[in-house]
């Protein structure tokens, strides 16, 4: 898996610049180029902020132009609040994601004040933008970063929503199996079907209707509970 690289041309605060490198430890991002940067890498502050990532700050590279920051890089994704009188496409950071498959791509970040330039805009290959309150659309970077990051991050994680199961596992075939019976006799005694040419329907719909749950080896020991107590 190709991780993208974080690119901030002058960043201006340390606090800033700490609050990014946390955000980047945050979805396992650890490669920081820092262009002309207005504050001190080094600052206690920035250190601070990193919250525990400090490594990614120790490690950042230092260069002195933009074009030096990205001449390896296939694709260079800058970010602007706005719209600008430049002919080149714009995403979501969603829609950018697809693009970023299988290349060496730099996140490109500008100073916290004025955001990035045309001059700067013009390095890159493509833009992101992030969707939000047109009378308010400016973003903290650290803010920005995170937004970007964790959609990249989804996008390369499996897995959206699980369920925890604690110390269970779900139940297996065979169990589930056992449990019919067990229900379908408990059932029969008590003439649940009334109309016995509707049992077979009635029937299919009750294991439907626990099959959509899927239940665990817990939950079905408690509902052989719950079943005997009725009954009792």
């Amino acid at each position: 898996m190709i991780k993208p690289i974080i690119l901030l041309h002058q960043i201006q605060l340390a606090e800033n610049l700490g609050a990014v490198a946390r955000a980047m430890g945050n979805f396992g991002i650890d490669q920081l180029r820092l262009i002309q940067p207005k504050c001190d890498p080094d600052d206690a502050k920035a250190f601070a902020m990193a919250a525990g990532n400090e490594t990614v700050l120790e490690n950042a590279n230092l260069y002195q132009s933009l074009e030096h920051a990205v001449g390896d890089l296939e694709f260079v994704f800058a970010t602007t609040a706005t719209e600008r009188e430049l002919i080149k496409e714009y995403h979501t950071p969603k829609t950018a994601m697809p693009l970023m498959i299988g290349k060496k791509v730099g996140l490109l970040f500008g100073p916290e004040r004025t955001g990035l330039s045309n001059e700067d805009l013009s390095v890159a290959t493509d833009i992101i933008t992030i969707p939000v309150n047109p009378d308010f659309s400016s973003l903290n970077i650290a803010q920005a970063v995170v937004v970007i990051l964790y959609e990249w991050f989804q996008s390369h994680t499996s897995q959206e929503s699980w369920l925890h199961l604690g110390e269970t596992k779900p139940a297996v075939q065979k169990e589930l199996h056992y449990f019919f019976k067990f229900l379908e006799t408990e059932l029969d005694e008590v003439n649940f079907w009334r109309v016995p040419h509707k049992k077979e329907k009635m029937w299919q719909n009750i294991r439907a209707a626990f099959l959509r749950m899927q239940p665990t080896e817990q939950e079905i020991r408690t509902l052989y509970g719950a079943i005997q107590a009725i009954k009792k």
